[in-house]
């Protein structure tokens, strides 16, 4: 007797559940994690945020992680440089991370895509053969970017439309 009343009013709610849901539930870029070319270190890479647009302010978040139990691997020596096509357009000194993590700012100034490479030069204050990682990031206007969260909800959403007209028409 309710679903045949309030069918209308059962399926507004449900679906503004949802809505609100996929609303509320915010889109992170998961971490890119490459080896090293030598394959010493794991190096985790990912941009805030997620999905850069020129003239934006970025943070190039950067971890060194020590393969044998996957933490972060302290005092790091090691540069960044930041490529368009074959034009540098950022680069660092060799730097020192004692944590292990690091932040950098930067400002890309136009849309397309960028290689980010992290050379690691020295482990807990030992010189290494540089080892290089690199990362591909896409600068451009933002497009909305959809997760696993958006597929589930519009599956329950059908799913529970289905089965609320199963029952109101019985």
């Amino acid at each position: 007797m309710f679903w045949k009343n309030n069918s209308k009013t059962s399926i507004m709610a449900i679906l503004g559940v949802l809505v609100l849901v996929s609303v509320v539930a915010p889109a992170y870029a998961d971490q890119v994690v490459k080896p090293t070319s030598a394959g010493t270190l794991n190096v985790g890479f990912e941009t805030n945020p997620a999905t850069p647009n020129p003239g934006d302010q970025t943070e190039l978040k950067i971890s060194f992680i020590n393969k044998k139990d996957n933490t972060l691997q302290q005092h790091i020596d090691y540069k960044v440089s930041v490529t368009q096509g074959d034009n540098q357009v950022f680069g660092t000194q060799v730097t020192h991370t004692a944590e292990g993590a690091v932040s950098i700012p930067f400002q890309f100034q136009t849309a397309g895509t960028y290689q980010v490479t992290v050379e690691v030069q020295g482990i807990l204050f030992q010189p290494i053969p540089p080892e290089t990682a690199s990362f591909d990031i896409v600068v451009g206007p933002a497009v909305p970017e959809f997760g696993p969260m958006a597929g589930m909800i519009i599956a329950i959403s059908i799913v529970s439309v289905i089965a609320i007209s199963r029952k109101v028409h019985i």
